[in-house]
């Protein structure tokens, strides 16, 4: 990977650009030792960049050669970029569990990365249903979120760096996310976090199948529009039908606009008639649709979202699931 010459480690390359527009920025310990990708690694000396490793080598980190040069992050040509996100997608669980890289940096990657992810798939119609490829993506993008949700301080870190501009992939992550913490305070088995999360990740897919002139509308929906709208529930579990959805997964993506007061839909379900999961999924759902801008309305700050929940939508929410949503937003210090 680098030569030596007179006992001390040069670089593999000759000074190749000036131009800092051709690369982005990456840390040095976002690049785990002993792995390869599809691009090439610069290291800026002086006004110049310098290859330090080609596309398909072994990425042998030597902590003595950053050291040595002061090493603190890589530049990766712009046109490389997919490449480079591949490669993280690749390594994303080991990533999240590197103890050497800062929380905040695996909590960047890991909210980048899973949005990007989904994204993929919840831009995309689906009326022939979900892609298997795409649905195994979103079984691994939870998996490993409730591992890394696990880790103390998680949650705070995460927030940095979650979406406020509403998105059905940064929503469905937030979410996830959401609704993942509040059953781990619950201490909810492992299996069913997983079933809980993929709930959430998939809760709103319907919408694909929802002309994108309305979800992206202003202005107040016609009855004829919102009727469409409150369809995707049902259209959601359409487009899962080939993919083996558990009982508790199936409950988060159908019932996860009922309310506890019966005026929610599609089955105008009250109360404890309303699965356990799917309502922990209603308050997630609304408070992340609060806090974030959407067409129709501007994002609420936390607690204005809290004090909506229990003011203007009062008797909407399960109540314990309330509280434990106010118990790990303050937790996190989110609000």
């Amino acid at each position: 990977m680098y030569a030596a010459l007179q006992g001390q480690p040069v670089l593999k390359g000759e000074p190749v650009s000036k131009n800092r527009d051709d690369f982005f920025v990456i840390s040095v310990r976002s690049i785990l030792p002993e792995t390869a990708g599809d691009f090439d690694l610069y290291l800026k000396r002086d006004d110049w960049f310098v290859l330090y490793a080609s596309k398909g080598d072994s990425f042998a980190i030597d902590p003595k050669l950053t050291r040595i040069l002061r090493v603190n992050e890589f530049y990766v040509p712009v046109s490389q970029r997919y490449e480079y996100e591949k490669y993280l997608a690749k390594n994303l669980g080991a990533m999240l569990l590197n103890e050497e890289l800062p929380i905040e940096k695996r909590s960047e990657i890991f909210y980048n990365m899973s949005t990007k992810i989904l994204q993929a798939s919840l831009v995309t119609k689906m009326p022939r249903g979900l892609n298997p490829t795409a649905y195994k993506e979103m079984q691994d993008v939870v998996l490993k979120a409730v591992h890394f949700l696990s880790l103390e301080g998680t949650l705070k870190s995460v927030s940095e760096f979650v979406s406020r501009k509403y998105h059905s992939y940064t929503h469905s992550i937030n979410v996830m996310v959401l609704a993942v913490s509040i059953l781990q305070t619950m201490d909810t088995q492992q299996d069913e976090l997983l079933q809980c999360g993929l709930g959430a990740v998939l809760h709103d897919i319907g919408k694909t199948l929802i002309p994108d002139e309305i979800l992206n509308k202003a202005e107040e929906l016609t009855e004829e529009e919102w009727d469409l709208v409150k369809t995707h529930p049902v259209r959601a579990i359409s487009i899962c039908s080939s993919i083996p959805l558990t009982p508790i997964t199936t409950n988060c993506i159908l019932f996860h606009h009922e309310r506890y007061d019966g005026t929610g839909y599609p089955g105008g379900l009250a109360g404890e008639a309303i699965p356990f999961h799917a309502r922990v999924m209603s308050v997630c759902d609304v408070y992340d649709s609060l806090t974030s801008d959407r067409p129709y309305a501007k994002a609420l700050k936390p607690y204005d979202a809290l004090d909506t929940m229990q003011g203007k939508l009062r008797g909407a929410f399960d109540s314990t699931i309330y509280k434990r949503l106010v118990y790990v937003l303050g937790n996190a210090r989110v609000i």
